[in-house]
């Protein structure tokens, strides 16, 4: 069941129950109100008769053989005058069989022939005064009671209801647009959803959303950038390794041995882009790490630097070697030499590469600077490609490390046309 549907039973529902409960209410009043004032009508009309006869007493004394006192405009009312012994003294017309000698005083309901009455009764003095109307006519004056009021709620109802109805549609409109603008989009629209203006209790629900989108686009991006970096690591060491092995089978001697020399750096360079998409993989799983999850500075500095190649170019400064990080060593280690390694790759082959580690408020930052090429060509060649060099398996490693630890990589242009890029790991407090 939609929730526009569920919305409009459930107000719908109760605004029928309470109608309906204020109109039963209200006509259970009415009718004992009615009651009570056409009861008062009867006493008021036997009063007014007895002060008439009080005013004129020669009309029981005056003997009559027609005791009509008057003919009524509507056949429903009747007044009738006895003496105690039961004489009709007075009468309106129709009003003979009204009372039997055994009527006594106050309200009273009787059935004459076929019809029912309401009779009140007033000893005045020893004359019995009797009022009387008929039932018929006070369920008729019920009747157009009830007709008055059930017109109105029944309006009112219905107006209810189609003011709810408007009003949950109205309401539900945003929602229908956020169901046809998901609806509509492609597999691969990762773009914000906008709606227009939505109201406070579904922007959280959109901006969810959006935030959902930007991570699953982060991620679709990164997954895209690391099948690309991971076939451009395999393919050049793949295609190292078979035109050395094929220079080794067509020559012989000190040439061959040189060529399977080559193929052999070839292979390790492949098992270390294997281990880093091992490592990769392992990370964007989001295990928990085996093992300590601190490191100290000094050790992470002597991991990362250990066995490099072309590590003669590398200068180390570091300032804060007693500090632990909130991060394994190994990981630590890995995020480091990668970001050396880099430089060393894209710099000048004679240019030097910094390593500078330094702590500033709980926070110990790692800045690796290289110098650029050598020429302005070169510079040129190295700012071309200084924007590719976040893209590598490396850098990704990098990044999958950061964003698991809570930490941050980020990288600039430096005054010598290089780059410097800033790794920052909190400390164990």
């Amino acid at each position: 069941m939609s929730l526009q549907r569920r919305l409009l039973l459930l107000l719908g529902g109760s605004f029928v129950v309470l109608w309906l409960t204020a109109a039963g209410l209200l006509y259970v009043y009415l009718d004992r109100q009615v009651s009570e004032t056409l009861d008062q009508r009867l006493a008021a009309s036997a009063t007014m008769v007895a002060g008439l006869i009080a005013r004129q007493p020669d009309l029981l004394t005056a003997p009559s053989e027609n005791p009509l006192l008057v003919e009524p405009e509507t056949e429903g009312v009747a007044c009738q005058v006895r003496s105690a012994g039961g004489q009709v003294l007075l009468q309106t017309s129709g009003a003979d069989a009204l009372l039997s000698d055994t009527a006594g005083t106050g309200f009273a309901t009787r059935t004459i022939g076929e019809t029912q009455w309401r009779l009140f009764t007033l000893d005045h003095k020893g004359v019995l005064i009797t009022t009387a109307d008929r039932m018929t006519e006070r369920s008729r004056l019920q009747n157009g009671i009830i007709i008055v009021m059930v017109v109105p709620f029944a309006l009112a109802l219905v107006g209810s209801l189609l003011a709810l109805w408007l009003g949950v549609k109205r309401g539900l409109r945003p929602l229908q647009r956020l169901s046809l603008a998901l609806g509509s989009r492609e597999p691969t629209n990762l773009d914000p959803v906008d709606i227009g203006t939505a109201p406070a209790e579904l922007e959280p629900v959109v901006e969810t959303l959006n935030n959902l989108f930007v991570r699953v686009d982060r991620t679709v991006r990164r997954e895209q950038r690391f099948a690309s970096n991971a076939a451009h690591e395999f393919r050049t060491p793949l295609t190292g390794i078979k035109t050395h092995l094929q220079v080794a089978q067509k020559t012989s001697g000190e040439q061959q041995q040189q060529a399977l020399r080559n193929a052999e750096r070839g292979v390790g360079r492949l098992q270390r882009v294997t281990e880093q998409l091992l490592l990769l993989a392992r990370l964007e799983q989001g295990r928990e790490w085996p093992g300590d999850a601190e490191s100290r500075v000094d050790r992470v500095v002597a991991e990362a630097t250990a066995d490099l190649p072309h590590g003669e170019r590398l200068q180390v400064e570091a300032q804060a070697v007693g500090s632990s990080l909130q991060v394994p060593q190994v990981l630590a280690a890995v995020a480091v030499r990668n970001l050396v390694e880099n430089a060393l790759k894209y710099s000048g082959g004679d240019r030097p590469v910094e390593l500078q580690v330094r702590e500033v408020l709980g926070t110990v930052t790692f800045v690796v600077r290289d110098y650029g090429s050598i020429d302005d060509d070169a510079s040129s060649q190295e700012s071309a490609r200084s924007e590719v060099r976040g893209h590598g398996l490396g850098l990704a490693i990098v990044e999958t490390i950061v964003s698991r630890f809570a930490g941050s990589v980020r990288s600039e242009r430096n005054a010598w046309n290089g780059q410097d890029w800033i790794l920052e790991f909190a400390t164990r407090k």
